[in-house]
């Protein structure tokens, strides 16, 4: 039986979806069965309750703060927030695990699976994780003689700061096999530490074909429309967004929560979807206007025409995804206003195809070797 270890507690697109496409994957090797571990503490998960909670590391313990933010944004879209959770929860019930959460990375046991896979997403990053997380990094009391592997591990970026660097050497090399990381530019740090070799790989949602995600996907009434996913407010982006839809005269629909006193009024919020109906969303729009990662990813995987603008600090992930896939030009540097005509662009998706296949297969590989299959 094999296990993974990653961010299906996030009711977030992106984390959801990747859990989803590595399951499948992995699915598809030697018939046995696999399994979401149901890890999910609260210093990660509470941030998605309706009244969050935030941990934060002080002093290395964990401490717990109410998340004013969240709570009046929650409490402010209430019915929005509720049927969004529900959608979410449905999802992760269906595809994922309805095991009850273990909330302590000492109470983990993985004895009884023969391989770990930890990961996608950003389970390296201790701005997310509140810390260098013990389960993810692999520190878990009953092991037994199951073997970790990170599959498309993420620091957010291309580092980790010198304070967690003892603590991440020591981890990988006592506790994981074999280390995959999402972003290739993050390589050549994590093999100044760790002992085997490093191998850059893609997020698991590019491990399935557009066929295998139409399998889910949720189908919106709206048809060619222009969506609009961020995971931070952006005034350029939000002014060429609507410079866009008056220049093309089409309808803007954004999935994510809206901020505080942004909502802007010729935006159609949208944001009670569950994952499957998100996939249906990109399916059904004519353009994307981005600055998530996955919000990029998806763009690709439905062959649309799309801008991703510059994150402020989590850029990296963003680049090395578009560098793989030589699709640079959709990139908007932070600060920057493009013209309308950079949207209307073609792109060549037969060669975006190819690149995608071929580091597919890298990535399968990885996946076949590090089950000594």
């Amino acid at each position: 039986m094999i296990g993974i270890l990653t961010f299906h507690w996030a009711d977030d697109y992106g984390a959801m979806l990747q859990a989803y496409a590595l399951k499948c994957c992995l699915e598809r090797f030697g018939g046995r069965k696999v399994e979401i571990i149901p890890y999910a503490p609260v210093k990660l998960a509470g941030r998605y309750w309706l009244l969050p909670v935030i941990g934060i590391e002080m002093d290395r313990k964990i401490r717990y703060f109410p998340g004013h933010y969240g709570i009046i944004r929650n409490v402010s879209h209430l019915g929005t927030f509720l049927r969004r959770r529900r959608n979410m929860r449905c999802f992760r019930h269906m595809y994922l695990t309805q095991e009850p959460a273990v909330r302590k990375a000492y109470r983990l046991s993985v004895k009884e699976y023969s391989h770990v896979f930890v990961g996608s997403d950003q389970v390296w990053n201790p701005e997310i994780t509140v810390g260098l997380d013990d389960a993810y990094m692999g520190n878990i009391r009953e092991k037994g003689n199951c073997r970790l592997i990170a599959y498309g591990a993420s620091f957010g970026k291309d580092s980790l700061s010198v304070k967690y660097h003892a603590d991440f050497k020591k981890a990988v090399n006592q506790n994981f096999s074999a280390v995959s990381m999402r972003e290739k530019s993050a390589v050549p740090f994590v093999k100044t530490f760790f002992h085997g070799d490093v191998t850059g790989v893609l997020d698991p949602t590019f491990l399935l074909t557009l066929k295998e995600w139409k399998k889910i996907v949720k189908l919106p009434k709206q048809k060619g429309y222009i969506l609009y996913i961020f995971t931070e407010h952006n005034v350029l982006m939000l002014q060429f967004l609507h410079n866009l839809s008056m220049k093309l005269r089409k309808e803007v629909i954004q999935v994510t929560m809206p901020w505080i006193g942004r909502k802007e009024e010729w935006i159609r919020c949208e944001a009670e979807s569950g994952p499957s109906e998100y996939i249906g969303f990109f399916q059904n729009a004519d353009y994307i206007v981005t600055n998530s990662f996955h919000g990029a990813a998806f763009s690709v995987l439905m062959e649309k025409k799309f801008l991703v603008f510059s994150h402020s600090n989590k850029n990296a992930r963003i680049e090395n995804l578009l560098e793989r896939f030589e699709l640079k030009s959709r990139l908007v540097e932070r600060g920057r206003m493009p013209a309308g005509e950079e949207m209307l662009r073609d792109i060549d998706w037969g060669h975006v195809r190819r690149l995608i296949k071929k580091e597919r297969e890298l990535s399968i590989e990885f996946i076949k070797r590090a089950l000594n299959l």
